[in-house]
């Protein structure tokens, strides 16, 4: 149920009726005379020599709704539209390699980019202005003095449009291969290290200032650097960092699952948008802490967003939608806040403990309304309330439970019902990882399942595509697509040591070098080489998401390690040798890249069963904490050792598996 008031009554349907896409049909019905991106689009703009107004936001973007609200769906305001521009709609998770290029543009002309992303360009795509949301007032003018200037002075605007071309030609790209005698990747790795600890927050964890994202993937790095580096400070942060996210508002106490981001430093007040890649990911990071540090809280976050995705994301067919909407009843968050009287009400007896428990109170801890966080320990409800903790840990789930069976019944936010490759392929791994640490199956079968989905409904005539969504299959692969889904065949094949899925992800890798690869370099385009975009770039930054082409990277090493393929070796150390050249000592936004820095210094390992061929040899990523092949072995064979080879420089036979692990994860950087 769409909780937002569309203007459906007033307008006739624009041409984005007939796309599928959430977002886009969230415009269907605005007096602007959307067009969706296509060469039939292009060439009305060319032929009318009217300059693009390219719209670009996903469905669970606050502001996105605001600006709709304020100019989108206002009849002065489109008819200026209407009449001066070609306008496109474009849903930035359909195609984030438009998104790349004109949130580059835009950063380039204000230094700051989000969502919603309008850029103007002329009509054969080049960009020539742009910003995030704009009030009404300010968009009026807008869109009032560049139409002025393309009407009486052209020459300015194509000459505006020629020096932004040539800068976003000349970033995010590595035009041609470094030498690897000039470059240490022991340094880049330290150096990069060091920038990211001035940029962290020890105080309350994750990055300093304010907003916060959790930024799983520079977490998790973190997390492995501090156990093979023996950096106790790091080792403490991440402890921290994941106390605070846990106990905080940014993560979902009644429901479970984690929202986007805080808009405070303390993790309090969140952006009530709820992705599956940014819960795949925190799944996978509170798993692989878990082993580390056996905190019951871990395992708890892991179960209830586990438990969210499979309840309120995933599609009866099996594979997991993109996210839930920020928004309900035109409210930001409305269907996660409350009133201390509503809960008095729905708790009864038990509410002063809860509310004490949540920082509940009667004017409200944010915006007169209540966010819950965890602000008292059940060691110090004890105290105050003089109750055991074993019973106070009853009543508060028991009051969860009750709050739970409430919030059903509220107005629930929109759900973006796509199903992307990229990003269930994220959560596939992120579910073997959850397996692997708690062994518990469903989450295995829940993996394979999400995997079965992907296999019989994105491949059209044995070619992949990126996105399903209402009975349709469509839109070409992007590198993030295979990236993701290879690795999450290796992780799958990590804890079933099914030797098909080793095949089905070289097949896989083959085409990605075939479509993707650029021989000058030796880096991965973003886009295949059917690419129809004025220009055409690689993702090198590390963002909420890990860059497809530091995946890309790992992708290689691993199917290098298991099948003795040298050239895929070859192919990942270019990588590494081109990124370290440019990134000097940056650290914040290439953790994917350093994290594949950290993992060519440790020794490489192999697991050899006693008693059985060689061919059973298997590889593993040499920093894995704790490995899932040895879980798997211990459940699965019986054997008389197991013995791990480093550098090929094999142990003697052991069958403590715990040894092993130590063994393993005792492997410390210089």
């Amino acid at each position: 149920m769409i909780c937002r008031k569309q203007n459906t009554m007033l307008n006739e349907p624009n041409s984005l009726i007939n796309e599928v896409s959430p977002y886009l049909l969230q415009h269907s019905y605005n007096p602007v005379k959307w067009h969706s991106w296509s060469d039939e689009t292009l060439a009305i703009a060319k032929r009318e020599n009217k300059l693009l107004l390219i719209s670009i936001g996903y469905s669970s973007c606050h502001w996105c709704h605001v600006m709709e609200s304020e100019s989108f769906n206002n009849d002065e305001i489109a008819e200026i539209m209407n009449r001066n521009y070609i306008c496109i709609k474009v849903d930035r998770e359909e195609r984030p390699d438009i998104d790349q290029i004109y949130m580059n543009a835009v950063q380039i002309i204000t230094r700051r980019g989000g969502w919603p992303l309008n850029c103007f360009a002329l009509p054969d795509g080049r960009p020539v202005y742009g910003g995030t949301y704009f009030p009404k007032d300010q968009w009026k003018n807008v869109l009032e003095s560049l139409h002025e200037t393309w009407i009486h002075e052209p020459s300015r605007v194509i000459d505006v449009a020629s020096e932004l071309e040539q800068g976003i030609a000349n970033t995010e790209i590595i035009p041609q291969k470094i030498s690897s005698d000039t470059i240490n990747l022991m340094e880049s790795l330290k150096g990069s290290v060091l920038s990211i600890k001035r940029d962290l927050d020890f105080k309350y964890g994750g990055t300093k200032g304010a907003p916060k994202f959790p930024m799983p993937g520079l977490l998790k790095f973190i997390l492995e650097y501090s156990i093979h580096s023996k950096d106790s400070e790091l080792q403490e942060y991440i402890t921290l960092t994941l106390d605070k996210i846990a106990n905080g508002g940014i993560y979902d106490h009644i429901g479970g699952g984690f929202f986007r981001y805080s808009v405070d430093e303390k993790w309090h007040v969140p952006h009530f948008e709820k992705m599956l890649y940014d819960n795949a990911q925190l799944i996978e990071l509170f798993s692989l802490a878990y082993r580390i540090n056996p905190n019951p809280i871990y395992q708890k976050i892991v179960d209830e967003t586990i438990g969210f995705l499979s309840r309120e994301l995933r599609s009866p067919k099996g594979g997991f939608y993109s996210a839930l909407d920020a928004d309900c009843n035109g409210l930001e968050g409305d269907y996660y806040t409350w009133q201390k009287n509503e809960l008095e009400d729905i708790l009864g007896y038990d509410s002063e403990l809860f509310c004490s428990a949540f920082d509940i109170t009667t004017s409200g801890n944010w915006e007169k309304t209540n966010v819950l966080k965890r602000c008292i320990t059940n060691e110090q409800l004890e105290s105050i309330f003089n109750i055991p903790s074993k019973e106070i840990e009853y009543r508060i789930q028991r009051c969860i439970s009750t709050i739970q069976n409430v919030r059903s019944k509220r107005v629930p936010p929109l759900i973006d019902d796509k199903v992307i490759v990229s990003w269930n392929g994220l959560l596939i791994g992120a579910l073997v990882q959850a397996y692997t640490s708690f062994k518990n199956h469903s989450y295995l079968e829940m993996a394979i399942e999400t995997d079965r989905y992907i296999k019989q409904t994105h491949f059209i005539d044995g070619e992949l595509r990126r996105i399903s969504c209402k009975g349709k299959v469509y839109t070409n692969p992007l590198l993030d697509d295979y990236a993701f889904y290879i690795r999450a065949q290796l992780l799958l094949y990590s804890v079933t040591l099914d030797k098909e899925r080793i095949t089905y992800a070289e097949r896989l890798l083959q085409k990605t070098i075939s479509e993707f690869s650029d021989t000058n370099s030796g880096m991965f385009f973003y886009t295949p080489n059917s690419n129809k975009l004025f220009v055409r770039k690689m993702e090198l930054i590390d963002g909420v998401l890990p860059s497809a082409s530091a995946t890309m990277a790992s992708n290689l090493f691993i199917i290098a390690g298991i099948l003795k393929n040298n050239s895929y070796k070859e192919m990942g150390e270019q990588m590494l040798v081109n990124i370290a050249a440019s990134i000097k000592s940056s650290g914040l936004f290439v953790y994917a890249w350093i994290e594949q820095f950290l993992t060519q210094s440790l020794p490489q390992i192999h697991i050899a069963i006693s008693n059985r061929d060689i061919d059973d040899l298997h590889y593993i990523q040499n920093k894995v904490i704790y490995p899932s092949l040895i879980i798997e072995i211990k459940d699965n064979i019986q054997i008389n050792g197991i013995q791990i080879c480093f550098n090929n420089t094999c142990q003697k036979p052991e069958k403590d598996l715990d040894l092993i692990v130590n063994q393993i994860n005792e492997c410390a950087i210089e």
